[in-house]
């Protein structure tokens, strides 16, 4: 009859004798070794994930927010994150380009929703793809800052963002006018010809945004564009006032 110390209850076996002296249960050993291995690539994961969201360029006051932690109001708040799900879920699913715009006043929720959609890209793992975050002021300004810097490119600004697999153009519309608005049409034809998904946010309407570009850039844009999210609701930020 075998003693307690020979015999392994969860598994109900014979322990094994290793070393000569301790006496072991192999399925124990090969457990926990798994639950290393998962934990291990838990945190690779994790490390993964903080240094992609390092790279998007994600603002400060964007850090923290996502899908996840955005302010359910009522139905029409939940159908608006979950189509902003199923969106990135056909990027991945179907490795196709669709474009997405997402309009409303200001304090509404537009960058969080944005911002959410890339973060979660990576909640699917799908970690091959670039992403990052840019309002179109700051966009256009860095091509713009070629222009009187000989130690720069333009060709090298428009090249980065044109690659790049899903790119946020945060606050279309806001001081970037004229030559800005030329050098973000640009961008955003060039990159339906790279096939790459680009999100427009806006306090514009959604035919306004449509009308911000030429009409071979808008052509090109609702060719692929997945759909539109108008959020109607009061600014936030007056809420805590």
């Amino acid at each position: 009859m075998l003693n307690e110390l020979d015999y392994c209850e969860k598994h109900e076996c014979k322990k094994e004798l290793v070393l000569k002296w301790r006496l072991v249960c192999n399925k124990c050993i090969s457990e926990s070794m798994k639950n290393r291995g998962n934990q291990y690539k838990e945190v690779s994961l994790k490390n993964l994930l903080s240094m992609k969201i390092k790279n998007a360029q994600i603002p400060i006051d964007l850090k923290n927010k996502d899908l996840n932690n955005f302010l359910i109001n009522d139905e029409e708040d939940e159908k608006m994150v979950a189509l902003a799900k199923r969106y990135m879920e056909q990027i991945v699913e179907k490795k196709n380009h669709l474009n997405l715009i997402i309009t409303g006043p200001t304090g509404v929720g537009k960058s969080h929703i944005a911002v959410g959609i890339l973060k979660y890209c990576y909640e699917l793992k799908h970690f091959r793809n670039s992403v990052c975050y840019s309002t179109s002021f700051g966009l256009a300004n860095k091509v713009i800052a070629t222009w009187k810097n000989p130690d720069l490119n333009e060709e090298d600004v428009l090249k980065e963002y044109t690659e790049i697999d899903l790119l946020v153009i945060d606050d279309l519309g806001y001081d970037d006018m004229g030559k800005k608005a030329e050098i973000i049409n640009k961008i955003i034809y060039r990159r339906h010809e790279n096939q790459k998904s680009t999100i427009i946010t806006s306090n514009l309407k959604a035919n306004q945004v449509l009308e911000y570009m030429d009409s071979r850039t808008c052509s090109r844009f609702l060719s692929h564009l997945y759909s539109d999210i108008q959020i109607d609701t009061e600014d936030f930020r007056l809420k805590r006032m």
